[in-house]
């Protein structure tokens, strides 16, 4: 890609008179990596993200009488911590304030997007603009994106996909509600319901402003042409909104300025077109509320582009359907979730994560697909999919995983690449692992063994693939790795990264698995022999590293030195267990990271990123539960501490605002290593037998303290077990519905333990933390 730039610059550059030197640079970047192959798949994504940058630097700044969003008006406040100097940069892009929420319904390909003050984005991947709401009170507007923390709330009702806003607006009560819903006809809605409430003795009146905005938690969102056809909205041609008949309403354009600069007299024009995509559009509602009552208004939302409304949707607009289509939600999502596996911990913030990353991932899954976010990253990636995908098939969730395995073959290259994206190689080992863990987790093969030819094409092209940088000269450091490419996990220019050689090592132990099970002994000793190749290669490559750092750390590539790029290596213990949880280097990379990639206790992602790591955190304090160490749960308490209120993150954590910094501002990774992280904490297998609560936080072990675990899938079976404290003694009562038996049990207390008895014979203290027991042992009483 530079080169190609450089050769157009070269042709080109004369006639704009630009200085050689431009050309230079250009060259000089592209010999900084291995290769400087881009994958074009990502090209769109880029180019919406700049395009839209552009379109924000050319005209946020002199819109400052123009109500903007939360982020923009937060990022351009040069009295704000998350201010951004923006003269010579050339895009104005959110940088500071990426924090938004998903809401969807499940098995849907549509989410919508609400942002910390309510801004909803019901088509985020279309034209994207917003829906905004305020209140007017005594001659003073309330406009939500200009309300401080201690104003306004934001939470999610029960933990489901139900983001509720509220705030004081002088002696009313505003309260916002947003979820989704289908219609009869399956059509898919985003439900906005506005209660204002009187909680006076006096009567109370107000206005209520519906607007359209053109903008989103990115930026601007074009508005070409607005319409207000009876109690239908029209946007940019298609049906936008269903609203009850305002007792006004308001156009405007970017020649007349901000419709929020014309509520004191509304023109009741109900129509507008806009050449700069800057149309605006408010409805506005008299409230009269005697003491102690409310009124609610009610506004549905097409979650895609439609030409018509549902039959019956209108009817959600009445005062007293709201109930009902909240019973229908909460109804619907609580029967999804009881199917999957349930925590109850002594701990309200890492329940809360809990419960509400399930119904996120949920959320996320898009029938025959998964995505990481419901905005920037709505796209299918392997990378991401197996993090989430396995999540799920943690929770139980198996049906839900193999509606997308199922879609496997369509990203078989007939050479065996899976593709993902051109120019990463991790992908044909995160597909043949997930094949393996669905089949593992769930005990139903029938995927595993209907796409089994395909998973030994795959393998076949990982092995394939690395005999390319076999070379005469076997001393070269990436001599038997896969091929140098870029990695969307920011590690930095293009390289022989180990993170792709730890997928392939895992892709190539799960095409063996696969030829075992099915009894296909000569495919097995193959595959068996190609990975044990592999790995005598990498685990050399790792060793002349080592030699030439004089240090046990594994770097992120061969020719790297140590910087935070190197977490990458930690996927070969969590979630990979290709190496042993205590193995040097991994506890020498981790001691090295703690070291130079730490910053107030934790992880900063120095390269690409910027900001605190969310996910790559997580992958770190996974090894560390697989080490049987508290100290992962000092990164989970750092995510658990700057969550939002919704308890999403972006993908990386802003160090001064400590909001979202990168990314999807509801990443989808995030959400599973959150999930994952919390039941390899209660539960995990290693080898052939499965280890309870490896590393239980301190506050969680007192008398009467409890914790409870149903529906776990492991290897073994799904698993049900109890733990309850005493005074001086724990209780754990367990049921394994074993298909497979584990060799046995190994279970974890971080107090001193000084006998350990149950219910069958064969109970054994191995030392003063840890019991090992048969897997016919359903009770065992530990006193201390």
């Amino acid at each position: 890609m530079s080169r190609l730039l450089a050769w157009l610059l070269r042709v080109f550059g004369p006639r704009y008179r630009l200085s050689p030197i431009v050309v230079e640079y250009l060259e000089r970047s592209g010999r900084i990596g291995k290769t400087d192959q881009i994958p074009s798949e990502l090209i769109p994504l880029a180019a919406r993200l700049w395009s839209r940058g552009w379109y924000n630097h050319k005209i946020l700044d002199s819109m400052r009488d123009w109500i903007l969003p939360y982020w923009a008006t937060r990022q351009l406040d040069p009295t704000d911590c998350g201010f951004v100097g923006y003269a010579l940069l050339p895009v104005q892009i959110n940088l500071t304030y990426r924090n938004w929420t998903a809401l969807g319904n499940p098995e849907s390909r549509y989410e919508a997007i609400v942002d910390p003050r309510g801004l909803i984005t019901p088509q985020p991947n279309e034209w994207g603009w917003s829906f905004d709401a305020w209140l007017r009170v005594d001659g003073e507007t309330y406009f939500p994106s200009r309300l401080d923390e201690k104003t306004i709330t934001q939470q999610l009702h029960e933990n489901l996909p139900f983001v509720q806003t509220q705030y004081q607006a002088a002696r009313l009560r505003v309260n916002q509600e947003a979820f989704a819903t289908r219609a009869n006809d399956e059509t898919e809605w985003l439900i906005a319901a506005y209660t204002i409430e009187n909680p006076r003795g006096d009567a109370q009146s107000a206005n209520l402003f519906l607007a359209l905005r053109p903008f989103n938690p990115e930026g601007v969102a074009v508005i070409d042409n607005v319409e207000l056809r009876g109690t239908e909205l029209w946007i940019n041609e298609s049906l936008g909104a269903i609203l009850p008949t305002p007792d006004a309403f308001a156009t405007s354009d970017f020649e007349n300025g901000d419709v929020a600069s014309h509520l004191d007299a509304l023109n009741n024009r109900s129509n507008i077109s806009d050449k700069t995509g800057l149309a605006t559009f408010v409805a506005a509602y008299e409230i009269e509320l005697r003491p102690h009552t409310h009124r609610v208004i009610t506004v549905a939302m097409p979650l895609t582009k439609r030409n018509e409304a549902s039959a019956g949707v209108v009817q959600w607009l009445e005062p007293n359907a709201l109930a009902q289509l909240k019973r229908d939600f909460s109804n619907r999502w609580r029967t999804l979730l009881a199917q999957g596996m349930t925590i109850h911990v002594p701990d309200d913030a890492v329940q809360n994560a809990f419960d509400a990353n399930k119904a996120h991932l949920l959320v996320l899954h898009d029938g025959d697909s998964i995505t990481p976010g419901p905005f920037l990253y709505h796209e299918f990636w392997w990378r991401d999919a197996a993090f989430m995908l396995h999540a799920l098939d943690q929770l139980g969730y198996h049906e839900q995983v193999k509606n997308v395995l199922k879609t496997f073959p369509r990203y078989l290259r007939k050479d065996g690449f899976v593709q993902s994206q051109e120019g990463e190689w991790d992908s044909n080992g995160q597909a043949l692992w997930l094949l393996e863990q669905n089949a593992r987790l769930s005990g139903d093969y029938e995927i595993l063994h209907d796409e089994y030819w395909q998973a030994l094409n795959a393998a076949h092209w990982i092995d394939a693939a690395r005999q390319k940088t076999k070379r005469r000269d076997d001393r070269v450091p990436e001599h038997g790795l896969l091929p140098a490419g870029m990695s969307a996990e920011h590690l930095g220019a293009n390289d022989f990264y180990f993170w792709d050689d730890w997928w392939g090592l895992a892709g190539l132990r799960s095409a063996s698995f696969a030829a075992k099970t099915f009894n296909s002994p000569e495919d097995a000793q193959k595959l068996q022999t190609a990975y044990d190749a592999f790995f005598h290669d990498v685990n050399d490559a790792l060793a002349r590293a080592a030699e030439k750092n004089n240090a046990d750390w594994m770097p992120a590539s061969p020719y790297r030195r140590a910087d935070s790029a190197m977490v990458s290596n930690l996927i070969a213990s969590y979630p990979l267990q290709l190496v042993a949880p205590d193995d040097p280097r991994l506890v020498a990379t981790i001691a090295e990271l703690r070291k130079i990639a730490f910053v107030d206790g934790a992880f900063f992602h120095h390269v690409g990123h910027g900001g605190f790591g969310t996910y790559l955190a997580l992958h770190i304090a996974g090894a560390e539960i697989f080490q049987r160490k508290r100290d992962g749960w000092d990164a989970f308490r750092f995510l658990l501490k700057h969550a939002s209120p919704t308890w999403t993150w972006g993908e990386t954590i802003h160090p001064i605002t400590k909001r979202g910094g990168h990314g999807d501002g509801h990443h989808g990774w995030a959400a599973a290593d959150v999930v994952s992280f919390v039941r390899n904490a209660l539960l995990f297998e290693e080898d052939d037998h499965l280890v309870l609560t490896p590393a239980l936080p301190d506050d969680w072990v007192f008398e009467t303290a409890a914790l409870k675990v149903e529906r776990a899938a492991t290897y073994f079976g799904d698993v049900d077990f109890t733990l309850a404290f005493g005074e001086h003694n724990a209780t754990l009562v367990l049921q394994g519905k074993w298909r497979v038996p584990p060799a046995y049990i190994e279970w974890n207390l971080p107090i001193e333990i000084k006998d350990a008895g149950g219910n069958i014979a064969g109970v054994e203290l191995l030392n003063a933390h840890q019991i090992r027991f048969p897997n016919n042992v359903t009770r065992i009483v530990a006193t201390f």
